[in-house]
């Protein structure tokens, strides 16, 4: 005679119509109705394995919520366009959020049930996209799967809070180390160069801005004049930067609280801007920097010009946010306070140091210098 059944379980039976085996768990009344739940399977095994496995779940404390339940894909494109679009910035939402859940996270989990993503699926999907041939040639690098791997990972911890998925596979699996090579930023001597041809090419304040502010691209090209003070003591207030989403240019609140922020300018700051304000006068009260018109500089425009300005005087192809590393450089081998670059970078902590300062050979022969007078030599 068969044992009793326990709590939860259900009868097994055999739905004739779809060729399926159905077992059911039987978890009492609530709400006044009867609360039971059915797992499909190809064999009896198969469906009673499904049951075992909700059972278990409940035990340790997690219940599946009614219905159908999405898959992680329909899950982490809910979560993108509702629950993160209202959360993260538009631009990062847009040009980052947006583009690796589509790309690079739904269309690797299709078949596969939210409530039953493992951590083997994470492991699988790193793999997947390690072998993904890059558009530049390659495959794609270790940082942006670890991007995505912390994109992901949002969307699950959000998927746990609602009670969804027992637990967070992200959180055991960690994303593959990147080896990025430390940024290279110009020399002092090639800055010098910079500056010197800045006084002859019809951008050169943009330029001179980027050297002696250490703005970010957005921070300079969403900059209007009102932002901007060249009587003593001369500055530029960060209140806005420029993005571009869906085609559109759009200018709100910079990258973060600690962004908004005053930068002193330096005498040659002023100066080339004067003469930069001198030759816009039609368009005297918005952007700094535009184009021919008044009309907003696309960041692509903005970089081929400083590639252009660097092709003309013998450079390599620096990124324009080189000069934000060189900025900062430039101010800590001076023996500036870590905490004013901080405040004048508008970085959120003073960590970002590491990620930001390159560190030159000048600063290491200071210190022999140092340790020559100290202990001699």
């Amino acid at each position: 005679m068969p044992g009793r059944r326990q709590k939860g379980e259900g009868s097994v039976y055999h739905r004739k119509d779809r060729a399926q085996w159905v077992a059911v768990a039987d978890l009492g009344w609530k709400n006044g109705r009867r609360d039971r739940r059915e797992f499909t399977g190809p064999t009896p095994e198969a469906a009673l394995g499904k049951r075992e496995a909700f059972l278990a779940r409940r035990r340790d404390g997690f219940t599946l919520p009614r219905g159908r339940q999405p898959t992680v894909s329909e899950w982490v494109l809910h979560w993108v366009h509702t629950t993160a679009k209202a959360q993260v910035d538009p631009n990062t939402w847009y040009r980052s959020y947006r583009q690796k859940c589509e790309d690079y996270i739904a269309p690797y989990f299709e078949k596969i049930p939210l409530a039953e993503l493992s951590v083997e699926d994470i492991e699988d999907w790193h793999t997947a996209l390690s072998e993904r041939p890059s558009q530049r040639g390659g495959t794609i690098s270790a940082s942006t799967i670890t991007t995505a791997h912390r994109i992901f990972s949002s969307c699950l911890k959000e998927a746990l809070k609602r009670r969804r998925i027992p637990f967070n596979p992200c959180s055991v699996v960690a994303p593959p180390s990147s080896d990025r090579a430390a940024p290279e930023p110009p020399s002092a001597d090639e800055l010098d160069m910079v500056l010197a041809a800045c006084a002859e090419w019809p951008n050169g304040a943009r330029w001179v801005l980027a050297i002696t502010t250490g703005l970010r691209q957005g921070e300079a090209l969403g900059m209007r004049w009102r932002d901007v003070r060249l009587a003593d003591p001369a500055s530029v207030t960060v209140r806005q930067a420029q993005k571009r989403i869906s085609g559109e240019f759009v200018y709100g609140p910079p990258k973060s609280r600690k962004s908004r922020r005053s930068v002193p300018l330096p005498a040659v700051a002023v100066a080339a801007l004067r003469a930069h304000r001198g030759a816009h006068v039609a368009d005297i009260g918005g952007l700094v920097f535009t184009r021919p018109g008044g009309l907003a500089v696309h960041s692509r425009n903005d970089w081929g010009d400083w590639q252009a300005l660097l092709q003309s005087i013998g450079l390599p192809p620096y990124r324009t946010h080189d000069l934000r590393h060189a900025f900062a450089t430039e101010l800590l081998e001076a023996g500036e306070d870590p905490r004013v670059v901080q405040d004048l970078l508008g970085w959120s902590t003073a960590a970002m140091a590491e990620l930001y300062v390159h560190v030159r050979p000048l600063s290491h022969r200071r210190v022999t210098e140092r340790l020559d007078k100290r202990f001699g030599g």
